[in-house]
């Protein structure tokens, strides 16, 4: 009966809109009338109710603890009342309406919180900056003052509610379907809107002047658009440029971005294209876009359109028509956008006004088969001046270098690249010099791309290379740090150079005896180590390592202090003890050399910063790396080489390739459900990666090389005062202090038994330490 005589409307008590029964109270303000009598006006919302001891509502009390307002938590003197907040249909539960303890009550520790609470709350108000803050409206300034908008400005307003933000939200999303923006580009765009709309209300104007836009940090004809649909911008008598005059316009690719998967309308002259054509607009009416200048059409009377004699290129059909029969409607007719004829660019339109001067004439390109005789490297600087601000779609290619491009642009967009433009361009300026019917030297893009700032060249080769059509340069692909090697080599004296480049080849494995294989980056900082004393020397005229004696040996080691000390007495120690071993010197001045405890004494982190280090890490990557560091004691250099293939989440393993001996780890639950977030994430952010490595990043995610991540990225969302380094020792400490078991340190974290003995020393010394004789 309870049942049929229940409604949906209001409690008496709380005025929660909830199921209710012929009581007419909530289940929460029924047990609040069993404790409580006293019935009168509550301070903080200002309603008559029933009040608890602390002289606050059921309704405040939720309030407080759920909104952390510590003022009147605290019962502070003077805080403003607060709105009284609607609850629909949930039940909040009954620690959100027990009794405060304030300072003069039994919890002192509750007190302390909500005090701290308060601080922080205070703290946040008076060290935010003000920023754009808004104007009164209608109000003219009497001085104007250029604003430098930033990254950092357009941040600082993303949380503001500015006025006009649903209109505009609305028209950037129609744009957004209609150019086919991606999630991020949309997300980009929404934030520059906000920081428009913030830019009107600091101005105090109900239409932003349209010179505003040029503070903009970025995306200013986008946000124009938006404006201008919303009616929210005062658009100047003129088109006006939006860059200022010491930058010019990025060049791009008209007709080419974005990739368009489904039927739509033409922008400007309304005609339906079919699926897969390249942006916004037809292909006749991107050359108008491109030639002509834009106003108000007198037949259509649409705003923004190229017109040629008035007309848009929808209305210029119909001149003679208007003419012969003055009286006749103004319709149009749907047109239907069909290509004709051969691919590549249309052909030019004839214009009103006097063309630019005519192209750089391409020299005649390779056939295919046919080999250079003579191969001279191509000096770019020569021919860009006369590509400036020209577009590259004027730049006549040939059919199979048109599909290039279209190709390339279609991987560009998959891949969400964010330099699109700087690629195509890249790739259309060496076609149309080179052509697309031999393979094209990889130097030559490289050269061509160190011509300017908007020129980019490791894309263009990687797609080059999986077409098969890319020479590649030897000289390109050369090991960064063995460079570094040979540069340092050839600037020592002839003898010296050849004794310190036969220790490096020892180091490889290529000497009299066969030993572990280093690789150059391991060398280079063993050679960085000795070069100033290396060069020392051969000022001071040593010709060779055989006239180095203990002397010099010392004098070079006693300058240095701390971690370059070590470093030093290591790289000397093995440049003279290999030496010796290979008959170059006849006796080791290094061989007495202290060089000390290779990690020193390792120290725990404070527990503060342990415990707090995973609320604070919010990215899924650095959640990973800061478990996989502070959990398992896994190395920062094995951070990076985990492959995918190597975590089971099935059973809860993950395998850390050591060479010849893998060591497992074994995931626990908070590892396991933090992996699994990560490999979600992964999925969701870049659906088309197919580098192998676990982690990655937005550059490595979607790279055809699948690069390792870098080490600066994992330190990147560390909380302050943390290193990789840091929590790996404080594991192994730990454990190390709890068991002083050497053997499980070695099975639970696959280090050495020198390593686990320097844990174990170092956590009880009172153990280990030598007793006197």
């Amino acid at each position: 009966m309870a049942a049929d005589r229940a409604t949906a409307r209001s409690c008496a008590d709380c005025l929660g809109w909830v199921v209710l029964n012929q009581r007419g109270a909530c289940a929460g303000c029924r047990r609040w009338r069993q404790h409580y009598r006293e019935r009168g006006t509550c301070p903080r919302c200002r309603h008559e109710r029933l009040l608890n001891s602390d002289g606050l509502c059921r309704s405040c009390l939720q309030a407080i603890r759920l909104l952390d307002d510590a003022e009147w938590a605290l019962g502070i003197e003077g805080a403003p009342p607060r709105d009284l907040q609607l609850t629909v249909g949930v039940y909040r539960p009954r620690g959100l309406a027990r009794q405060l303890s304030r300072a003069g009550g039994t919890g002192p520790r509750t007190s302390e919180v909500w005090n701290l609470r308060l601080r922080q709350q205070r703290t946040g108000t008076e060290q935010r900056p003000a920023v754009l803050e808004p104007g009164a409206w209608g109000q003219i300034p009497l001085f104007t003052i250029p604003r430098t908008l930033t990254a950092d400005t357009a941040r600082a307003v993303a949380g503001r509610p500015v006025p006009e933000w649903e209109k505009a939200q609305a028209v950037l999303e129609e744009i957004a379907a209609e150019q086919g923006l991606s999630r991020g580009t949309r997300y980009r765009k929404a934030a520059l809107l906000r920081l428009a709309l913030a830019l009107r209300a600091a101005e105090g104007t109900w239409l932003l002047p349209e010179v505003l836009l040029r503070d903009l940090p970025a995306g200013r004809n986008t946000i124009r658009l938006v404006l201008q649909r919303a009616g929210l911008l005062a658009s100047e008598p003129e088109p006006l440029r939006l860059f200022p005059a010491v930058r010019r316009p990025p060049r791009t690719v008209a007709g080419r971005v974005p990739w368009c998967r489904t039927p739509h309308s033409c922008a400007d002259c309304q005609a339906w294209m079919p699926s897969g054509q390249y942006g916004s607009r037809c292909t006749p009416c991107q050359h108008w876009h491109a030639k002509l200048a834009r106003s108000t059409c007198t037949r259509c009377h649409r705003q923004e359109l190229p017109l040629r004699k008035g007309r848009c290129r929808g209305c210029r059909p119909y001149r003679l028509l208007d003419d012969a029969q003055p009286t006749t409607s103004q319709y149009t007719q749907l047109l239907i956008d069909v290509p004709i004829g051969g691919s590549g660019p249309p052909p030019p339109i004839p214009a009103d006004e006097p063309s630019h001067a005519d192209l750089p004439p391409a020299p005649a390109h390779t056939a295919a088969g046919q080999e250079q005789l003579f191969a001279i490297r191509r000096d770019w600087k020569r021919l860009l001046p006369r590509l400036q601000g020209r577009n590259t779609a004027e730049l006549m290619l040939t059919g199979t270098a048109a599909r290039l491009v279209e190709d390339f642009s279609r991987v560009l967009h998959e891949r969400q690249s964010p330099s699109h433009n700087s690629n195509i361009r890249t790739l259309s300026i060496i076609l149309y010099w080179c052509g697309a019917q031999t393979a094209i030297s990889e130097r030559d893009i490289h050269d061509l791309a160190r011509t300017g700032p908007d020129l980019k060249a490791k894309t263009v080769c990687q797609f080059l290379r999986d077409r098969g059509i890319l020479l590649q340069d030897p000289d390109l692909h050369r090991d960064v740090d063995r460079t570094w090697i040979d540069t340092t080599l050839a600037a020592l004296p002839e003898v010296l150079a050849d004794e310190v480049g036969q220790w490096a080849k020892v180091l490889r494995s290529r000497g009299r005896h066969e030993g572990e294989v280093r690789g150059y980056d391991a060398i280079r900082p063993y050679l960085a180590s000795a070069q100033p004393v290396l060069t020392t020397w051969a000022e001071a005229g040593v010709l060779s390592l055989r006239e180095i004696t203990r002397q010099h040996v010392d004098a070079a080691v006693d300058g240095c202090a701390g971690r370059a000390r070590r470093q030093l007495a290591l790289a000397l120690r093995s440049l003279f003890r290999t030496l010796k071993r290979e008959r170059v010197v006849f006796r080791d001045p290094a061989q007495h050399l202290r060089v000390g405890s290779p990690t020193g004494i390792p120290k725990p982190v404070p527990s503060d910063l342990l415990a707090s280090a995973l609320q604070q890490t919010k990215t899924p990557l650095g959640r990973l790396v800061l478990v996989l560091a502070a959990v398992h004691a896994v190395p920062v250099h094995e951070l990076r080489t985990i492959l995918t293939c190597d975590l089971d989440l099935a059973r809860g393993t993950l395998v850390i390739r050591r060479g010849l001996r893998p060591h497992t780890l074994y995931l626990e639950e908070l590892t396991h459900q933090i992996a699994a977030d990560w490999l979600d994430y992964r999925h969701r952010r870049w659906p088309a990666s197919t580098n192998p490595r676990l982690l990655v990043s937005q550059r490595s995610a979607l790279d055809p090389d699948h690069p390792a991540v870098g080490k600066t990225l994992l330190r990147a969302d560390l909380p302050q005062g943390l290193t990789l380094v840091r929590l790996r020792q404080d594991r192994i400490l730990n454990e190390a202090a709890e068991t002083a078991d050497p053997l499980r340190l070695m099975r639970l974290f696959g280090i050495t038994e020198k390593t686990a003995m320097h844990y174990v020393t170092a956590a009880h010394p009172e153990r280990t330490a030598k007793l006197p004789r």
